[in-house]
């Protein structure tokens, strides 16, 4: 009586259209995950490969990416004097002495 006068819903329906709207919203539901998966497995690699581009063009614009010439090496580590082991070197700047 409540849900007729209140909220004004018919009550004389059958039990068997709400059964079937009900697996009809299931259906739904189910149709549109099934869609949003197939969705998103198709725009993952489109969106993944925009995504590199933009990352590796924002890292070419980057100064400590940019290539130098290979001829001007300012720091000691990376001159062209010959390579000597730590053995052969003296004890003078040891911490031990």
């Amino acid at each position: 009586m409540v849900i007729q006068t209140i909220f004004g819903i018919e009550v004389n329906r059958s039990k068997w259209w709400d059964l079937a709207a009900v697996f009809g919203i299931l259906f739904s539901y189910r149709l549109l995950f099934f869609l949003i998966l197939k969705f998103n497995e198709r725009a993952s690699p489109l969106f993944r490969t925009l995504y590199a581009k933009r990352a590796i063009r924002h890292l070419k614009r980057r100064p400590s990416f940019k290539s130098k010439p290979p001829s001007s090496y300012p720091s000691k580590r990376h001159s062209s004097l010959p390579l000597s082991s730590p053995s052969q070197q003296p004890l003078t700047s040891s911490p031990l002495t």
